[in-house]
């Protein structure tokens, strides 16, 4: 009985691999559609345009195997650029593009998007080049570079300025990936703040300051903090463990205090395949640092029943326990 199920599972998987490959039959080897692509960016574009990451797309959404991802730049310009699906099979007649229904885009709208997002970056870059030196947009992040050391008291004024900037264009600069800014200066030449900019109202929002891992010297305050904290769990909290998960905060005050945030698992929570399921994580801790001597001034367990609080009230719990610290991030 057993051979002759497995004997069935087994033609059934034939099966379907076979009919899965019948469905692809009809579509165009990778090798086509780059040549098509080619082609169409050739006669189009006269070689202005490249492209990368030309990808098959097929799923039970499109159910078409001709549809492909790609990445379409600029030679010049890498900037310049957008993502998106296309037909490859029938890009040379038509370049309409599959996924943007009744919009009925086509690689010039897509393209005249980039060069309108370029333009406006650009603009930008001109507008704050005496208080930012150099300023990098890439798909996540965009990299603010001071050339210099900074006064903490300047930083939020000059980001509040920067971000009513791009939002007077946030149309237009919106591309649907999620960014942050990172801070670089003198002393920190690979960045040390991550700002991640929230989304409300079609408006970029700054949200709190984050310690970027791209510090220096993050390694060594990474593994302060743990020992630090794995010798108070010793100590006195043996039933908890830590994880990989965590939120550092920095000090907008001073851009040297800051607050790692660790969250917790309680090993007395065993989950098992067939039961239900229990959130191990129950506690947050909390090791407050100075990023200058990398100096671990003082922890304290905020909480051992974050599983029974909401999200809103975990993130009120925090704040008010960096407030009171005297870590300010709002």
């Amino acid at each position: 009985m057993k051979f002759v199920i497995i004997a069935a599972v087994t033609l059934l998987i034939i099966v379907f691999i076979i009919s899965g490959c019948s469905r692809l039959a009809g579509g165009l080897s990778k090798k086509k559609a780059a040549s098509n692509l080619e082609t169409y960016l050739e006669r189009e574009y006269g070689g202005e345009l490249t492209f990368s990451d030309l990808n098959r797309f097929f799923n039970a959404a499109t159910m078409n195997p001709n549809i492909f991802t790609v990445l379409i730049y600029n030679k010049n310009i890498p900037e310049i650029e957008f993502y998106t699906h296309i037909n490859v099979k029938t890009i040379l007649e038509d370049d309409s593009l599959p996924m943007y229904g009744s919009e009925k885009k086509t690689i010039p709208d897509l393209y005249n998007g980039a060069l309108n997002r370029y333009t406006i970056r650009q603009a930008i870059i001109t507008d704050f080049k005496n208080d930012i030196p150099e300023i990098i947009f890439s798909t996540d992040i965009i990299t603010l570079d001071f050339k210099r050391n900074l006064v903490a008291a300047e930083l939020p004024k000059i980001l509040e300025n920067f971000v009513a900037k791009m939002n007077q264009s946030f149309e237009e600069l919106f591309s649907g990936y999620e960014w942050s800014l990172l801070i670089k200066t003198d002393k920190h030449t690979e960045g040390f703040i991550e700002i991640p900019l929230d989304i409300d109202d079609d408006k970029w929002h700054l949200k709190p300051f984050m310690l970027s891992e791209k510090v220096n010297n993050f390694n060594i305050l990474k593994t302060k903090v743990e020992e630090t904290l794995q010798a108070k769990l010793n100590a006195s909290y043996t039933n908890y463990k830590i994880t990989d998960y965590k939120k550092i905060y920095l000090d907008k005050s001073s851009l040297s205090k800051g607050a790692w945030v660790h969250y917790l698992n309680d090993k007395r929570v065993v989950n098992v395949e067939n039961g239900p399921w229990k959130n191990p994580q129950k506690a947050i801790y909390i090791s407050y640092f100075d990023l200058d001597s990398l100096f671990i001034y003082r922890g304290v367990m905020l909480t051992e029943e974050s599983d029974k609080a909401s999200f809103g009230e975990e993130v009120a719990q925090i704040a008010k326990a960096l407030k009171d610290e005297g870590v300010i991030i709002n």
